[in-house]
């Protein structure tokens, strides 16, 4: 079969886009590197029936989240999988020093976390609303004016005079939700994301776990799995891709999916990549990061979230009455879980848990997946104009989709993925006038 477009990924970026394709009948091939669809989603099902659990993207952030209604998303063929609230009532607790004490704790003395972030969203960083006022051109990059005056997250908490037991507890809790270090973090990156997300309160699941958006997505598209795409050529209007069994595909267009750091490492080969692109995809690191599920050989006592702190385990939850415990691990904290055992690291957490053994554990180490290189991109210092210039178009010949295309303008989310790939359909259903 012909093609006409090759999109590069079956994460739901890539999903999303074969589906706009498909509402104006350009046909798209999906080749994805692995055996499963859904990129960095993985949802874990116990095998005695209970509530399903995330090895990657956790939740649906906000009421108003267009994945709760597909629809709202241009996508009106496919109906939304069935969504529930997280229970808003849970037992909170934090780790610091190694001892745990309910979370409202750090908030004594001094500014919590959770209100360094807000704070920051709320005043911009001072810089957050500078931007460039010109449209960047077909594949043009550059430094937005003002970059230089962009700052580290940080530097910010130095100058809102964050310290001691308050500055590491900040610091933790940046590390866990953009998975970067704050040196690293752009202060304008993150207030700009916060402020521009507009979906809402509260945290919702599918019932039947990301992957059922995932194979909702998928059911009618056209996809190649353990094909992944080695080396890509192009000329405007013909794109010549090369799998990784030595198989071509040729077609008149390619959307590319897979994180900037695949694309800088040259694990796909992109020929002839201008070099703006080049150093948009140098300036789109991908944190480090991994989900671990251990199960446990008695059920919880209570439903609990952890935040550890230390930078020893990231985020951990359990629900009482489940032997899951799930690890959300991401920088530094990453590093210490792979290295951890994964009992006293239960145990430092959960101390009302008292000495249960582990019976199993599940990890998907987004950090060491060749095709992922980390969890997702984060706005760094002066990268401002980075993700603007990897999402344009080259020629209207090569495309590109992902969270990364949105990094500094919205959170790294599911719903930023699936926006970045329908625009990548529109801009080639706009490209060739159909």
């Amino acid at each position: 079969m012909r093609y006409d477009v090759v999109i590069v990924g079956a994460g739901i970026s890539g999903l999303a886009c074969a589906a706009g394709l498909s509402r104006h009948d350009i046909r798209a091939v999906i080749l994805e590197a692995r055996d499963v669809i859904g990129g960095r989603i993985r949802t874990y099902r116990p095998i005695d029936g209970g509530p399903v659990l995330e090895l990657g993207a956790q939740v649906i952030h906000g009421d108003r989240n267009p994945l709760r209604d597909l629809a709202q998303h241009g996508i009106p063929a496919a109906p939304s999988p069935p969504s529930r609230p997280l229970p808003r009532r849970i037992a909170a607790w934090a780790v610091l020093h190694g001892r745990i004490s309910p979370l409202g704790a750090l908030a004594s003395g001094g500014m919590p976390p959770w209100e360094a972030e807000r704070r920051l969203t709320a005043d911009g960083a001072g810089h957050a609303e500078r931007r460039a006022d010109g449209h960047l051109g077909d594949g043009a990059a550059g430094p937005e004016p003002g970059d230089h005056n962009d700052v580290p997250v940080a530097s910010w908490l130095a100058a809102q005079q964050v310290t001691g037991d308050h500055l590491l507890a900040a610091a933790e809790w940046f590390r866990q939700n953009w998975a970067a270090e704050p040196a690293a973090l752009s202060a304008r990156g993150v207030a700009r994301a916060r402020r521009c997300d507009a979906t809402g309160d509260g945290e919702y699941v599918f019932d039947g776990g990301y992957l059922s958006l995932a194979d909702l997505l998928a059911a009618t598209l056209d996809i190649r799995l353990r094909t992944p795409v080695r080396a890509l050529t192009w000329a405007p209007g013909r794109v010549n891709v090369t799998t990784g069994d030595g198989a071509r595909v040729t077609t008149a267009a390619a959307v590319i999916t897979v994180p900037p750091p695949v694309v800088a490492g040259e694990r796909l080969a992109i020929a002839a990549l201008p070099p703006q692109k080049a150093a948009a995809a140098a300036a789109l690191p991908s944190g480090d990061g991994l989900c671990a599920i251990v199960t446990l050989s008695r059920p919880a006592p209570e439903s609990a979230v952890v935040f550890d702190a230390d930078g020893q385990g990231g985020f951990i939850r359990c629900t009482a009455g489940r032997p899951e415990v799930l690890i959300v691990a991401k920088a530094r904290a990453a590093a210490a879980v792979r290295a951890a055992d994964l009992t006293g690291l239960v145990g430092r957490a959960l101390p009302r848990w008292t000495a249960p053994e582990v019976n199993g554990a599940q990890v998907a180490d987004w950090g060491r997946d060749p095709w992922s290189a980390g969890v997702f991109s984060y706005p760094g210092v002066g990268a401002g104009w980075a993700a603007r210039a990897w999402a344009e178009p080259v020629q209207r010949t090569l495309f590109f989709a992902g969270e990364a295309t949105t990094a500094g303008s919205l959170p790294p989310t599911v719903h930023g993925a699936l926006s970045s790939g329908l625009r990548a359909a529109d801009q080639i259903v706009e490209a060739w006038g159909r």
